[in-house]
């Protein structure tokens, strides 16, 4: 999905998603050849996981060390 859309989804500004990519919180982002960036699903997860952290009091820090690098065999538990 294009950032327009994460941006609807998440209720985040596309310049705060652009700000997680900058940083590396946000890494799963795909340059088309037409310079635009595409989003998967998982985006959407891992933007909520931002959020939600910042809200309990998680610094950015922090977070980057807490998220999962892989969404697919993230043992959450």
């Amino acid at each position: 999905m294009k950032i327009g859309e994460l941006a609807k989804r998440t209720g985040l500004a596309a310049s705060k998603i652009r700000f997680y990519e900058d940083i590396g919180l946000l890494q799963l982002v795909e340059r088309k050849a037409n310079g635009y960036r595409s989003y998967p699903p998982e985006a959407e997860v891992v933007l909520k996981l931002i959020v939600d952290g910042q809200k309990a009091g998680f610094s950015l820090d922090e977070l980057r060390q807490l998220l999962p690098a892989d969404l697919e065999n993230w043992q959450h538990d």
